[in-house]
């Protein structure tokens, strides 16, 4: 039996985790990278042939790469998935985190796709505990080189007086945040379009993020449930 080490960053610290079986760590072949000629983003495999994201991730040469269950750029397997057809959240604009949601049809199902992994919300909540947020990291490095990881962190998403500090008058009821108002030294992109996962329920989607890990990451996510009668409408027809 394979053991595996992943490091699972709290916004309070590190905690490392042994999982001794690879089929624990199943949910990552979920996790799709979205590559363009601007940046990177991740998306989620919520059926078979549906990859939900950011709406801002809709960018020019904007390719779906099957990652394999990779946790470093190295292992990724690579191969580009073709898809049909973007559809963006008919009310989002890039002026606002508002809506910030994004649809992706491929063209072929992916058949080990499994409603037993993320599963939509059925109910509305202000405050979430104990959600999982996966995200690549990229690092800068000399001579221009860049490291890229899989992170993950656990966190409460919460609408509370921290979000509306951050957003100010950006703020609207679809969003949930976490994390800490004080600007980060860390030189790293994270990667948006994130899914943050509570139990089996995908509760939120990372729209924008300031900061790094482990301590100075803010980062703002759409509520998913307010947005489920556009999601099950796109996907059923």
């Amino acid at each position: 039996m394979k053991c595996i080490l992943l490091t699972l960053l709290m916004i309070t610290g590190v905690i490392s985790v042994f999982i001794e079986d690879v089929a624990d760590l199943s949910n990552l072949f979920y996790l799709l990278y979205l590559k363009s000629s601007y940046k990177s983003c991740m998306g989620t495999l919520i059926a078979p042939q549906w990859v939900i994201t950011a709406a801002h991730c809709f960018l020019p040469d904007l390719q779906v790469i099957l990652t394999g269950g990779a946790i470093t750029f190295q292992e990724f397997i690579g191969e580009i998935l073709p898809y049909e057809e973007v559809i963006v959240h008919p009310n989002f604009t890039f002026t606002s985190p508002k809506n910030d949601l994004m649809l992706i049809k491929l063209s072929v199902p992916l058949t080990f796709f499994s409603t037993s992994m993320f599963q939509l919300p059925v109910s509305n909540a202000s405050d979430i505990s104990d959600c999982l947020v996966y995200t690549w990291v990229e690092e800068k490095r000399s001579f221009g080189k860049t490291r890229g990881y899989l992170q993950s962190f656990m966190t409460e998403l919460s609408i509370d007086s921290v979000c509306r500090t951050l957003l100010h008058k950006k703020f609207f009821e679809d969003l949930f945040c976490v994390g800490r108002l004080r600007k980060s030294t860390e030189e790293c992109q994270v990667t948006t379009g994130a899914p943050a996962t509570c139990g089996d329920k995908l509760q939120g989607i990372m729209s924008w993020t300031t900061g790094c890990f482990p301590t100075d990451l803010s980062a703002v996510f759409i509520n998913i449930y307010s947005h489920i009668p556009w999601i099950k409408n796109v996907i059923s027809t």
